[in-house]
């Protein structure tokens, strides 16, 4: 029994460091989006009134 409950620790630890780091990734996602709006490239393209990286 004591070998099962070190594997279950051991196997929760793995799962919150992997919980940590995908929340530190979400959490630094909202990066610069530069020219792109709503994620969509052909808004530089087809809106010229759309003030993009891309068209300065």
């Amino acid at each position: 029994m004591a070998i099962l409950a070190r594997r279950f620790t051991i196997i929760c630890l793995i799962f919150v460091i992997f919980a940590l780091l995908m929340a530190a990734a979400v959490a630094n996602s909202d990066r610069a989006t530069g020219g792109w709006r709503n994620g969509a490239i052909d808004a530089c393209v087809f809106h010229p009134e759309i003030n993009c990286m891309a068209s300065r």
